[in-house]
């Protein structure tokens, strides 16, 4: 009876490693069921184990049987070794999948937090460049009112000096209108327009007080200097002969007739200090000191000035 046993062991093992050999390559739920069922094999083996070395100490009847006994103890232990060397395998393998398993979710986890990062970096970047344009924006539009302000401006101006340009225009029309009548009264009469102002040559001698009171008739004055350019027009102007100008010495400083002392002059000659009253004469190569006194009679030369140069 105990030989029976010991054969449906054997046979139970035999099939539970034959089942462990075809479940290798099932998958992870079914292997774990499959390791269940080895170690519930174990056990009964172990159970069988026992009583087989309880029935050991007994006397032995036959010598032939104890043969057959060792033959079937080593078959367990074959069989056993051959269990416990496909579990140790069962185990290598799951740890190497679950290892390898882990070394993946890593490296994809490390992957996933890199790619994270090269995101926020490039977002960040595109956050910078935005700001970038939106300061780049707000100069542009501050740049293109103020351009739009300086246009308006620009024109409001030429607006004005368009009308100033026609004012002038119309007074320099009504002024040659009046000089022109003025020369048609007599041929002696003569005016030259120069640099916004008019002058009268005159063509008659007279002293140099009844010079001014006929430059003030004619709603102008005698001559005042403002600059080189005017004494070298003037210069060409007189020629060979010579014109009273509104410069007069009193005291012993020259003064033009509007009060103001001269600051530069274009004498022909240098003249010593003198408080005796002259005046300054124009002609071709500078300026003439000549008495004041109502017995000398020059020409003349009247200035009337419409509107005061840049």
């Amino acid at each position: 009876m105990n030989n029976v046993k010991r054969s449906e062991i054997a046979e139970v093992i035999y099939d539970d490693v034959m089942l462990m050999t075809e479940t290798v390559e099932m998958d992870r739920g079914e292997r774990v069921e499959m390791m269940v069922d080895i170690y519930d094999s174990a056990d009964t083996v172990r159970y069988h184990d026992l009583r087989t070395n309880t029935e050991r100490h007994q006397p032995l009847q036959h010598t032939g049987s104890v043969s057959v006994k060792n033959r079937k103890h080593r078959a367990v232990e074959v069989c056993l070794c051959l269990v416990c060397v496909l579990l140790l395998t069962a185990v290598m393998m799951l740890c190497v999948y679950f290892t390898t398993e882990r070394n993946q979710l890593l490296n994809h986890n490390n992957y996933l937090t890199a790619e994270r990062q090269k995101i926020l970096t490039k977002y960040e970047q595109i956050l910078i460049h935005n700001n970038n344009l939106t300061e780049e924006r707000e100069q542009i539009f501050t740049k293109n009112k103020k351009l739009i302000e300086d246009k308006e401006h620009f024109l409001i101006m030429n607006n004005n000096l368009t009308a100033e340009r026609e004012q002038i225009k119309n007074k320099i029309d009504e002024l040659q209108c009046v000089l022109y009548e003025q020369d048609q009264r007599s041929d002696n009469f003569k005016w030259i327009y120069y640099n916004f102002s008019f002058y009268y040559i005159s063509s008659e001698m007279k002293s140099w007080s009844d010079s001014r009171q006929d430059c003030r008739q004619r709603r102008a004055d005698l001559v005042i200097i403002n600059s080189k350019e005017e004494q070298e027009f003037l210069q060409k102007v007189a020629g060979n002969d010579h014109f009273w100008i509104g410069l007069s010495k009193t005291a012993g400083v020259w003064k033009w007739i509007d009060g103001t002392t001269i600051t530069k002059g274009y004498w022909r000659y240098q003249y010593s200090s003198s408080y005796s009253d002259y005046c300054a004469l124009m002609t071709s190569s500078g300026w003439e000191v000549y008495p004041c006194w109502n017995y000398y009679v020059k020409k003349y030369i009247c200035k009337r000035t419409i509107l005061k140069s840049a």
